[in-house]
């Protein structure tokens, strides 16, 4: 079902400009191409079954290169299996047909400690955690837990950060509403998974005869796919972070003009039940 609509003015993404519009290069300037911003409305809808292959490929970029540890499958399944919680973000005018491009929600794990890809999630983050004795004592506790809830928050590149808070206050109400009826989504502690990325020098051409050219050097900073988790790190009390099992190739293979490439991996925020509320209230403010 349709939960309510959003209007956002997104920037046009260089690469699909020409898919997107018609423009003469004679008529338009390309300082004008740069400031050109379409307005668009997104719909904010439950989890359905028609999404099922949407929100795989969602859950798919979260993981990345590890994606194919986990039955993606199933965790699929089990979002859809409680469809009155949590939401999918579509373009307006698509309907619930729709391809999802957002997923905002969350589910417990002592209820579903059983199925197997929370087994793989458990072996998964205990081993990614083993550096560090404080965490993982806390994660062991947590990842059977009736009172830990794991958020499952992605979206496509280039949606605007505005559809967050929305979710965010969505989620929280429904939350309410379930724990209100006796389910089991009493929370006492969050769980998040999130992407980031550095920037790392460059290697192209650093091995060929004659090229000596010395590479500038770069901070090596920590930075998020997503903006929203700054926030959540300002109020998480556990942060881990750690590189992916199936590490990427290459950072160069697309970046043959650059003089970076990037690094991505993951990060891990604990966070108290009570903090969910000041995320999203920090959220609704951030992006007023």
């Amino acid at each position: 079902m349709t939960k309510r609509k959003r209007q956002n003015k997104s920037t046009v993404d260089d690469d699909n400009k020409e898919d997107q519009m018609d423009i003469s290069d004679d008529e338009t300037s390309d300082e004008e191409l740069e400031d050109l911003t379409v307005d668009t409305e997104f719909e904010f809808f439950d989890p359905q079954k028609q999404d099922f292959h949407g929100i795989k490929r969602l859950l798919t970029q979260l993981f990345s290169s590890d994606a194919k540890l986990f039955d993606l499958s199933e965790l699929t399944e089990i979002i859809l299996d409680q469809p009155l919680l949590g939401s999918t973000v579509k373009i307006d005018g698509e309907g619930a047909q729709g391809d999802p491009y957002a997923l905002f929600t969350v589910l417990n794990l002592g209820v579903h400690k059983e199925r197997s890809i929370f087994k793989q999630l458990r072996k998964y983050l205990l081993e990614k955690s083993k550096e560090d004795e404080q965490v993982q004592k806390k994660l062991d506790e947590l990842l059977q837990s009736d009172n830990a809830g794991i958020v499952f928050s992605e979206r496509v590149i280039n949606m605007p950060v505005g559809i967050v808070p929305p979710m965010y206050k969505m989620l929280i109400e429904e939350i309410q509403w379930a724990v209100d009826e006796n389910e089991p989504y009493k929370f006492d502690w969050y769980l998040i998974l999130s992407r980031t990325f550095k920037e790392i020098e460059s290697t192209l051409g650093s091995e060929s005869s004659g090229n000596k050219k010395k590479k500038k050097k770069k901070p090596d900073t920590l930075s998020y796919f997503h903006p929203e988790d700054e926030i959540i790190e300002q109020n998480s009390d556990f942060i881990f972070d750690f590189k992916f099992t199936q590490q990427q190739a290459s950072s160069d293979s697309k970046r043959t003009f650059y003089d970076f490439g990037v690094s991505t991996a993951m990060r891990l925020f604990i966070l108290r039940g009570d903090k969910l509320q000041a995320v999203a209230d920090e959220l609704e403010k951030a992006c007023q």
